[in-house]
């Protein structure tokens, strides 16, 4: 019985000692075990706050090791300094707070789901070489941050977890974390450049969806698929430059990019899925590569609705490099019926007149086989593709020449970007030009696509 006593007084104790809360320098802390306390509450805290390492309950002194769980939940506090002690953080710790500066400490692991959620005025946070995850909506909402450097060590970045930062200009993602999920960036609307690491091999849904002045991506040589509507309204975005590697272009990928004028779909492409190219309303032409086999409906849909629900085609030609024409295949997505549209019910007229507006580029000897495939044989401007020089498009004054291995631009203004590829989507050179000329030198036999302002043409260096 005495024993029973014992053990009775002793799990009161322990049980006492957890419950243990104390308020220190106007912040509520709960004592964890003997040594250790967590920041249970600072909700009432104002402006600059710094956690100390050791708080004090009466003479008892604790090390502070962690924040709970929506401890600054809606605070008014301006910024937050932690000490190195801290290793945990509980979810939602500063959601909807006012805090406008962040300091993180050394140590400490991982920025859990929704930590700074609806922090629409943070506006710098320092994250520690520690750090190795960021949760699920961890910075969703921060509507005032400019800027992020993500470490080398991070290995997983949640759903969403910059969502709607629509301040948010530049991001800095390691070369640690290889794996992405949806809508990372969605809706990050000052979002200008990204760059995606190497060893990533795949783009999720909606991952930079809404990205309305993000102009530049650069991809991993190791992509092997782009999921659907990743870039979906990035009417910023001006070229793809996509590797060989990437296989497949799933729905809606580039919908109404607005900013593409020229698309080249390199070597290595197999599949495009529906409405890859839904309304890019300044799409004029599209190079599809010899391993291009499958199309799915609206691939190419690029038209513009206009406000009498008529619409205004946009596309004047098509390139296809193979001898084999790419075929279409429903895919869950679009109209089950074999058609090159996608969902709108166009006219028979409106359709006529998208088919002949089209010249589509072929290799001479498939000409024919073009001329009787399903679906092609409606284009009746079926060409064989010419050599040397094809300007496919021409609508500034920049022109674009090759003579004795060198290509010469003319006719640029200044700043606009002039840049060569390989027809398998290689960039071989890329700059900013100063004058109105450019010469480029030292390059590689056979056909190059010079793309230069506003003009994109294929070149034959000899």
């Amino acid at each position: 019985m005495k024993f029973r006593s014992l053990l009775f007084v002793a799990a009161a104790a322990l049980s006492s000692l957890s419950l243990s809360a104390f308020t220190y320098n106007g912040i509520e802390y709960e004592a964890v075990t003997s040594s250790t306390a967590k920041v249970s509450s600072g909700a009432n805290a104002t402006g600059d706050v710094v956690i100390p390492e050791t708080v004090y309950d009466g003479e008892t002194a604790y090390t502070v090791t962690e924040l709970a769980k929506s401890c600054f939940r809606s605070a008014q506090i301006k910024s937050i300094t932690l000490p190195s002690t801290v290793t945990k953080m509980g979810s939602s710790a500063f959601n909807g707070s006012m805090v406008e500066k962040v300091v993180l400490n050394e140590g400490l692991k991982s920025i859990a789901l929704n930590t700074f959620y609806g922090c629409s005025r943070l506006e710098e946070i320092t994250l520690p070489s520690t750090l190795t995850s960021i949760g699920t909506l961890a910075f969703y909402q921060c509507a005032s941050l400019k800027s992020v450097n993500i470490p080398e060590g991070v290995t997983l970045i949640d759903d969403c977890a910059f969502k709607e930062c629509t301040s948010l200009e530049s991001v800095t993602l390691p070369s640690t974390c290889t794996k992405y999920y949806e809508q990372l960036f969605s809706g990050c609307t000052s979002l200008k450049s990204l760059t995606i690491p190497e060893g990533v091999t795949s783009i999720p849904e909606s991952f930079c969806y809404y990205c309305l002045s993000l102009e530049e991506v650069n991809f991993p040589s190791t992509l092997t698929i782009i999921k659907n509507g990743a870039f979906t309204n990035c009417e910023s975005l001006k070229e793809l430059n996509l590797p060989s590697s990437c296989a497949t272009i799933k729905k809606r990928a580039f919908a109404n990019c607005n900013s593409l004028t020229n698309v080249v779909i390199p070597e290595g492409v197999v599949t495009l899925e529906s409405d890859v190219f839904y309304e890019c309303i300044n799409m004029q032409s599209v190079t599809l590569s010899s391993t291009v086999d499958v199309l799915g409906f609206g691939t190419l849909g690029c038209w513009e609705l206009l406000p009498n629900n008529t619409h205004r085609w946009v596309f004047s030609d098509i390139y296809c490099q193979g001898t084999v024409p790419p075929h279409f295949e429903y895919d869950d997505y679009a109209r089950p019926e074999p058609d090159f549209f996608s969902l709108e019910e166009f006219t028979e007229e409106e359709k006529t007149a998208f088919y002949s507006s089209i010249t589509i580029h072929v290799p001479a000897e498939a000409v024919e086989t073009y001329k009787n495939a399903d679906i092609w044989k409606n284009f009746p401007h079926i060409v064989a593709a010419t050599s040397g020089v094809e300007n496919t498009l021409a609508t500034n004054a920049a022109t674009v020449k090759c003579s004795g291995g060198i290509v010469t631009v003319d006719g640029l203004e200044r700043g606009a970007v002039v840049s060569i590829y390989t027809t398998d989507g290689k960039q071989l050179y890329r700059t900013v030009a100063a004058d109105s000329t450019a010469s480029i030198s030292n390059l590689p036999v056979g056909i190059l696509i010079v793309k230069a302002g506003n003009t994109a043409s294929k070149i034959l260096v000899k």
